[in-house]
């Protein structure tokens, strides 16, 4: 006679995936709103007045690094996606 065990609660898989995607628009969103702010700053008539140089500036320079940052989270995710989905299948070849 086999014996049932209850089954674990699943997590929810999608949140996580959700998470990632609200995470990412964050960043990309701050990484190029605070360099074009400080460029914008320095372009000020009391500052630099160099209008529009620096905000030209702080928005490549933001667009790299969101860039940059963008490809580093989605090589991560893509990794423990890869891993979680190994254990998975490692489970259930145990459990056949």
């Amino acid at each position: 006679m086999q014996q049932f065990k209850p089954k674990k609660p699943v997590p929810r898989e999608w949140v996580r995936p959700f998470w990632f995607l609200f995470s990412v628009g964050w960043y990309v969103a701050l990484s190029i709103a605070i360099p074009t702010g400080i460029g914008y700053w320095f372009d000020r008539p009391e500052k630099l007045d160099s209008h529009p140089l620096f905000t030209l500036i702080g928005f490549a320079v933001g667009t790299v690094l969101a860039f940059y940052g963008l490809y580093r989270m989605l090589h991560q995710f893509y990794i423990e996606q890869k891993e979680q989905e190994q254990r998975k299948n490692k489970e259930e070849d145990q459990h056949l």
